[in-house]
């Protein structure tokens, strides 16, 4: 999953610069690219949510078993 949105990320990133690049040349199939380009703001938006939910589900895992952890007593019980 991680190289999909990242390859997500990268295609979207190549279509955003060749829309720009269209917009600012005045290229004949302007429209189209432009198309493209906005599909490419939203590759790089859904990479950029996947790799933000990825990041919080990781600080949350690292939290839980931080939680766990001090659950436990200096004697080995634990509480419930």
């Amino acid at each position: 999953m991680k190289r999909i949105a990242f390859a997500f990320a990268t295609i979207g990133t190549v279509f955003a610069v060749l829309a720009q690049y269209a917009i600012t040349n005045d290229w004949a199939w302007f429209r189209v690219f432009h198309t493209l380009g906005f599909i490419g703001y939203i590759l790089i938006i859904s990479a950029a949510a996947f790799f933000s939910l990825m990041f919080i589900h990781q600080l949350s895992r690292d939290e839980k078993v931080r939680m766990r952890n001090r659950s436990i007593d200096i004697d080995g019980s634990i509480d419930v």
